[in-house]
């Protein structure tokens, strides 16, 4: 057969021209998925577009010299990680923090009230007065007085208030954060000093001296409460068949167990006024002859009686402490 009919016989044939498969179309023209693995392949990366925002950020991370700091993005997805950036409201929140120290006004600034309940002192001891008496084992409410004034923070003995009175020292130095100042008398508070107590001494014998002890005590109100104060009475005396030193704290108005002079304070005073008494041990005779014992009271003590006396003192001290600060 000729070679154009040949070639005719194909044209005229019924049967369709084949097309180009999808396999054959895609080894002709690769698609994105094939450009990015051939890239990645011959470790081309090939980045995004950027918006704006993200190009100045890129900017700006360039030209700092600081740490990198994580986008406010990735910052608000992760509580965890929070801005560096300080916030517009920064003092704000500062003082609205509760973390935030706040000045308080110091205590020496914000008055002379004292910190707890304090009641001033007039202790009063009884005993019979002059050099014949002084020392003997009658007197000893005397001697513990005599003691505590001798420590160095009370004035001598003086004649005050029907008696003989020992005040505190008036002049003393407090502290502040602007310095030391000078206190005079008006400037104490109850409580400023180690035992601020106002001492007295009765000048009349034992067995008669609540009248004594009345009128002082009078006086003393009137001047503690125009400061407006709550004094407080307290009575040291003797106590026979105590032991010898020991000291203890009683209702003024408890039994006073013979006690001519308790007795007459307790007569003159009555059952208006409270008051308390330190008792201090001095013993007892063997017999209770009524003539044996008045000698044994109205002896002086020894040298180891005087120095037991000096603990007694402080022994004392320590109750009194208690009653000026109302836990006794």
């Amino acid at each position: 057969m000729p070679r154009n009919t040949q070639a005719r016989d194909h044209v005229l044939s019924p049967a369709q021209i084949p097309t180009r498969s999808d396999s054959n179309a895609e080894n002709i023209t690769p698609n994105k998925s094939e450009k990015s693995t051939q890239q990645e392949e011959e470790g081309i990366e090939v980045a995004s577009p950027l918006s704006r925002k993200e190009k100045r950020r890129l900017k700006n991370l360039d030209n700092s010299t600081s740490l990198p700091r994580t986008t406010e993005s990735t910052a608000s997805n992760n509580p965890s990680i929070r801005s560096k950036r300080p916030s517009n409201n920064a003092c704000k929140q500062k003082i609205n923090s509760p973390t935030s120290t706040t000045l308080s006004v110091p205590v020496a600034l914000a008055g002379h009230m004292p910190l707890v309940q304090y009641y001033p002192l007039l202790v009063c001891s009884i005993g019979n007065p002059g050099a014949q008496y002084a020392n003997t084992l009658h007197s000893a409410g005397h001697t513990i007085l005599s003691v505590l004034q001798s420590r160095g923070i009370y004035q001598p003995f003086q004649k005050g208030l029907s008696g003989l009175i020992a005040r505190p020292i008036t002049t003393r130095w407090r502290g502040s954060i602007f310095g030391y100042s000078r206190l005079g008398s008006r400037d104490l508070e109850p409580g400023d000093g180690q035992d601020d107590f106002t001492l007295w001494q009765s000048l009349s014998l034992m067995n008669v001296s609540g009248q004594a002890v009345k009128k002082a005590w009078t006086q003393f109100q009137i001047e503690t409460k125009r400061r407006g104060w709550e004094p407080r009475l307290v009575v040291v005396h003797d106590e026979l068949e105590a032991d010898f030193g020991l000291v203890r704290v009683k209702d003024g108005a408890s039994s006073p167990r013979g006690h001519n002079g308790l007795k007459s304070i307790q007569a003159a005073l009555g059952n208006k006024v409270k008051w308390w008494r330190v008792g201090v041990g001095i013993g007892r005779p063997e017999t209770r002859d009524p003539a044996v014992v008045s000698k044994y009271v109205l002896r002086k003590m020894t040298v180891p009686e005087e120095k037991e006396m000096v603990f007694a003192a402080h022994r004392a001290q320590k109750l009194l402490q208690n009653i000026a600060d109302g836990s006794a």
